[in-house]
């Protein structure tokens, strides 16, 4: 986790020339100086020194301060900032271990270059910005995180950014579809009554069930923009779907629809990238501040056995 905690140094007015002490007041956990502060009794140069070592700043960053103290008598440093076991247990329980499975499931998603997309209403299901893959009490927890880490913030943003367009895209892509006159007529030809008769279906109204006939159109471009494999046959669309797969989604390759198609792959293989450097990130940092501080990934039940 980046150093964002202040430390500032400062020479006892009140102590004697021969045996100088030093007041030490810590910013706290942000490095907000207007925020917690704590401030020690004043310590002797080598008690300084030492205290600094305890709190993990490095030898050439104290012997830079322990100078500055003898030549001003003032300097500031920063550390890392003051984390403790039970603020990581509640980060791992809630914001580390739940984003990194997310982000796992979210790049197996658009490796099938399955957007999960609905048009109503208009969403990536299960793409999402960061945050919505946490529950409310991760909320806050994140936010601590992200105030703390300013580079996993950066990246964090670049995702959702990547989310956002690749709705667009998408978007843009499922409308062109359902628009297309080559598409809707193929869609009119496979839901013939004599097509559906050989699948036997007895009407158009068994496959789309509640959906209006003005959202057929809609529903099929969802589909094929999802790159739907076959459909377990509990599904009303599944006989219709699995018998034409192949044909709809040819319709991706149609003229005016293949642009917004690649742009849409386009867009998918720019949001893997990003996804895999902040999915990275969290692994890293969950393992560093894991083997500092002596906490592990997750807690399970010491008296179970696995089955």
């Amino acid at each position: 986790m980046p150093v964002l905690r202040i430390i500032h140094i400062q020479k006892n007015l009140d102590s004697p020339p021969h045996d100088p002490r030093y007041e030490i007041i810590d910013a706290g956990r942000y490095g907000d100086e207007s925020g917690f502060a704590d401030a020690f009794r004043p310590l002797s140069r080598q008690a300084v020194g030492d205290w600094l070592v305890r709190e993990g700043v490095s030898f050439s960053a104290i012997e830079r301060v322990l100078k500055e103290l003898d030549q001003t008598g003032s300097a500031q440093v920063q550390a890392s900032p003051r984390i403790g076991p039970r603020i990581l247990r509640a980060w791992f329980d809630t914001v580390f271990n739940q984003l990194i499975q997310s982000l796992k499931f979210e790049l197996l998603l658009i490796g099938k270059h399955n957007w999960t997309f609905s048009f109503r209403p208009v969403a990536l299901e299960r793409i999402r910005p960061v945050r919505w893959y946490l529950a409310d009490k991760g909320q806050a927890n994140l936010a601590q995180i992200l105030q703390l880490d300013v580079v996993l913030a950066a990246s964090l943003q670049s995702h959702d950014d990547a989310v956002e367009r690749l709705q667009d895209t998408v978007v843009a892509l499922h409308q062109t579809l359902a628009a297309n006159r080559e598409f809707t007529s193929l869609c009119d030809s496979l839901l013939a009554q004599e097509n559906l008769r050989e699948l036997g279906i007895k009407s158009v109204e068994e496959i789309f069930g509640a959906y209006p006939e003005s959202d057929r159109y809609n529903l099929i471009a969802q589909y094929v923009v999802n790159d739907f494999g076959e459909l377990s046959y509990h599904y009303s669309t599944a006989k219709f779907w699995n018998r034409n797969r192949g044909a709809l989604l040819q319709s991706l390759r149609l003229p005016n629809v293949q642009e917004h198609y690649a742009s849409t792959i386009q867009m998918g293989k720019h949001l893997a990238s990003v996804s895999q450097t902040l999915a990275k990130q969290f692994l890293d940092a969950r393992q560093e501040l894991s083997l500092r501080y002596d906490v592990p990934y997750m807690v399970g039940d010491p008296g179970s056995t696995a089955a």
